[in-house]
């Protein structure tokens, strides 16, 4: 609701992605966001957001506060490794994506499912809802950082901490491409037999 809609032409009018869109020239945007560059990026989930930490902030599955609470579930910590690569996973039936699984799920319902999905048992923690947010790099500018933080801060969104990141990093520590392996993976690595398509299709 914050965030609002990928297509940030059609978000919610008090979204932050309709706010840049609509203002984008006021924020010091050189162009018009699109769906590609819609201003801000969140976590899809708990475990998302847990994965997005791993990667980008170079956090530690034992420390992380969502990862601590995995482990405390009874979760081998290689399989929650694994699963920050977006498998497809046997659940009700039928494999499917990991990360659509556990998409939009609260703190208590994400760490129930995955349970569920990894077979495991264990007194589940309490705990807060959690996200790695970042401003996309077209519209990283001072107003568009005054944006999200007073957006945030009217929603009673904390930030716990927050940083930045230049180019040289990001490449050198191919953030990017971990990010998006997940993508890249079924677009170009794995079969089309393991993509679990309609078993006609599995033999075009």
């Amino acid at each position: 609701k914050v965030l609002g809609a990928t297509d940030p032409a059609t978000a919610n009018p008090t979204s932050l992605r309709k706010a840049i869109f609509d203002d984008w020239k006021a924020l010091g945007l050189k162009s018009e966001p699109n769906v590609g560059d819609n201003g801000v990026h969140a976590s899809a989930s708990p475990f998302e957001a847990l994965a997005e930490r791993l990667n980008w902030l170079g956090a530690s599955l034992d420390t992380d506060a969502f990862g601590k609470a995995l482990l405390a579930s009874g979760i081998p910590k290689d399989t929650v490794v694994a699963w920050t690569k977006d498998p497809q996973v046997p659940y009700e039936g039928k494999k499917q994506s990991l990360f659509d699984l556990l998409e939009d799920l609260d703190y208590e319902d994400c760490l129930k499912r995955a349970q569920d999905i990894a077979g495991a048992s264990g007194k589940r923690p309490e705990g807060k809802m959690q996200a790695f947010v970042f401003i996309k790099p077209h519209a990283v500018t001072s107003k568009t950082q005054e944006l999200v933080k007073a957006t945030f801060a009217k929603e009673g969104i904390t930030v716990y901490k927050e940083g930045d990141l230049d180019a040289k990093a990001i490449e050198q520590d191919k953030l990017i491409d971990n990010h998006y392996y997940a993508i890249a993976n079924k677009a170009s690595l794995s079969k089309p037999a393991e993509l679990n398509p309609p078993a006609p299709k599995q033999e075009d």
